[in-house]
């Protein structure tokens, strides 16, 4: 039982750790999501805020379930059902932590995304546009001098059809 308490503890401590990194890289203005499941029906709220409550849902999370796991009610249940549920049930908020995280980074960068905007290429002068075109031109030609060769050897390389063999004929066994 020591080690599942242990084990929750780091895993809190990973929460704080994860909680300390968006504070530190996520930008002022940012929002970070709250979630009960679903993305789609998340709640956004201010960096500082969302970060705090995902930390108290750690410590809330941690409280709760290392006090039922060590109560004496849950003295009759498996002991590897007490050992796994706290690390568990704090792998859990903490990948939900973590996943709030980087869907405020992606968020916020989706945010910060300049605008495309269509790049045009200055005119060229005459003697460019010529000397583009000859090369375009010869292009074409290797192309096509390739794709001839190409049948070439394909058409020798195709077998003759065998003789005094009709594809009519019927085959008796």
């Amino acid at each position: 039982m020591a080690a599942a308490v242990v084990i929750g503890v780091v895993l809190l401590l990973g929460m704080a750790a994860v909680a300390g990194y968006a504070a530190r890289t996520l930008p002022a203005g940012s929002s970070v999501p709250l979630n009960a499941g679903m993305p789609e029906y998340s709640y956004w709220v201010p960096k500082p805020l969302g970060l705090a409550a995902w930390l108290t849902v750690g410590v809330v999370t941690f409280a709760a379930v290392a006090a039922i796991t060590l109560n004496t009610l849950a003295a009759n249940w498996a002991t590897s059902l007490r050992v796994v549920l706290l690390p568990c049930a704090m792998l859990v908020v903490l990948a939900a932590e973590a996943g709030a995280v980087i869907t405020a980074r992606q968020q916020y960068l989706v945010r910060q995304t300049p605008a495309e905007t269509p790049v045009t290429e200055p005119e060229a002068a005459p003697e460019a546009n010529a000397a583009a075109e000859a090369n375009a031109a010869a292009d074409a030609a290797e192309a096509n001098a390739v794709a001839e060769a190409e049948a070439a050897a394909e058409a020798e390389a195709t077998p003759e059809p065998l003789s005094g063999i009709d594809s009519t004929d019927e085959i008796s066994f």
